[in-house]
């Protein structure tokens, strides 16, 4: 097991997700972390990366998507 622990903050940015995403899915239970003695919450990147699934792009490369208003 590795043992880098990353901050919420970076597991936000390698995901490119919302400030604060990562914190309140652990919150919910919802991504694998530890609560260290402080009460703060860190992540392993391999447990993260193993519950992340592949999504398919909406529109195939070199499509164009169609604006709605």
């Amino acid at each position: 097991m590795p043992t880098d622990l990353l901050f919420p903050e970076d597991v936000d940015a390698r995901l490119n997700w919302q400030p604060g995403c990562a914190s309140r899915l652990a919150r919910h239970g919802r991504l694998p972390h530890y609560v260290l003695p402080d009460g703060s919450i860190r992540f392993f990147w391999d447990e993260i990366t193993s519950l992340v699934k592949h999504v398919p792009l909406a529109f195939p490369l070199g499509g164009e998507a169609v604006a709605r208003g």
